[in-house]
C-alpha cells in the first residue's frame, strides 16, 4: 500500500467543524509491503513511515471552520533479483520523500448546506532529487447538504498537479451515509487511508471498538536524482489499487490505535525521463501489506 495516511482526504470538509479533531491530531504509522514479483524479473518491496497533524486556527460557532494541515512520507524501496537491463535491475529508486502543507476551509452558508476547500501545496523526490524540481499543487473543492442525521451528499471537484505529466482532474461524490445502526458508507476521512479516491465501510462493533473494510486508487509520482539518466533528473511513478481492512481501538478520548492489512491491485512501476516521455513501464503482481497507525488528540 504506496501512501497510508490520514490526510486531507476528497471529502475532508463535509462534516468538518463536527470532527475537527480527527484532522487535528498527530497521526504517524509505519506500513510494511511484502515482496512482489515484478514483470521482466526480480521483486520489489516498500516500508512506508508517515507523520501528519492539523491546527484548527479558527472556527465561528461551525458557520466558518479553517485549519491547517501537515504531513511527511518516507517510502523505502527495494529493488533485488532483476537481470540487467529489466526494470529491477535498473535499482531505478530507493528512498521517497514526500512532504505536504495544506488548508482545510468549511463555510457553513445556509441550513444544512456547506462548502469546503483543500488547497495544498507538495514536495515529492528521492533522496538528492532538486527540492525546486519535486514541487507540485492541488485543490479540492466542492458542498455537501446534510439531508438528515444519517446522511450527507454533495458533488465537488478535484485538480492534482503531477510532475512532467498533465495535472489529474476527477469528480468528487461526497458520502457520509449511515444506512443502518452502527454501519455507515464514506468517502470522508478513513485512518490508515491514502489522498487516492476510494470508498469504505464503517462497522461501530462497540464504542471503542470500530472495523473498516475499503479500498482506493493511489497514484505516488516523484522526482529521482540524477543517477539513472545521467545527470537528468527523471520520474518515477508507483499506481495501485489496496483493499484493506482497518481495526480501530479508541483507549480513551486522546488514544487511538488501527491495525491495518491489505492487499494491493493493478499495480504498476514507471520511470519517465525529465520531460516526462516514458523510459520502462512494468506490472508487478498483487502486494500483501501490514502495518499499524497511532492517533493522539489533545
Amino acid at each position: 500500500m504506496k501512501n497510508l495516511l490520514l490526510s486531507s482526504t476528497l471529502a475532508a470538509a463535509l462534516t468538518c467543524s463536527s470532527y475537527a479533531m480527527e484532522v487535528a491530531p498527530i497521526q504517524t504509522g509505519y506500513i510494511y509491503d511484502f515482496g512482489a514479483n515484478v514483470d521482466g524479473g526480480g521483486d520489489v518491496s516498500n516500508q512506508f513511515f508517515h507523520i501528519s497533524g492539523g491546527v484548527p486556527i479558527y472556527n465561528n460557532n461551525d458557520d466558518l471552520f479553517v485549519a491547517l494541515t501537515a504531513s511527511y512520507q518516507l517510502h523505502s524501496y527495494d529493488f533485488d533479483g532483476g537481470s540487467a537491463g529489466s526494470f529491477v535491475g535498473l535499482n531505478p529508486w530507493d528512498n521517497i520523500h514526500t512532504s505536504n502543507l495544506g488548508a482545510l476551509i468549511s463555510w457553513k452558508f445556509a441550513d444544512n448546506w456547506k462548502l469546503f476547500a483543500l488547497p495544498s501545496v507538495r514536495t515529492s523526490g528521492e533522496s538528492g532529487a532538486s527540492f525546486s524540481d519535486t514541487l507540485t499543487g492541488g485543490a479540492l473543492l466542492g458542498a455537501s447538504y446534510k439531508f438528515s442525521d444519517t446522511l450527507t451528499i454533495g458533488p465537488g471537484v478535484g485538480y492534482v498537479g503531477q510532475l512532467e505529466d498533465s495535472a489529474s482532474v476527477f469528480p468528487i461524490l461526497v458520502v457520509d451515509w449511515e444506512f443502518c445502526q452502527n454501519l455507515s458508507l464514506t468517502t470522508g476521512p478513513i485512518v490508515g487511508a491514502s489522498l487516492g479516491p476510494g470508498l469504505a465501510v464503517k462497522w461501530q462493533i462497540k464504542h471503542d471498538l470500530r472495523f473498516t473494510f475499503g479500498a482506493r486508487s493511489e497514484r505516488l509520482r516523484f522526482r529521482l536524482d540524477d543517477s539513472i539518466t545521467n545527470g537528468k533528473q527523471a520520474i518515477g511513478e508507483d499506481n495501485s489499487i489496496p483493499v484493506f481492512g482497518i481495526l480501530t481501538w479508541q483507549a480513551n478520548d486522546n488514544l487511538q490505535t488501527s491495525f491495518i492489512a491489505g492487499v494491493g491491485f493493478a499495480n504498476d512501476l514507471l520511470l519517465d525521463d525529465s520531460n516526462g516521455h516514458r523510459i520502462a513501464r512494468e506490472d508487478y503482481d498483487p502486494s500483501p501489506f501490514i502495518g499499524v497507525n497511532l492517533g493522539y488528540s489533545f
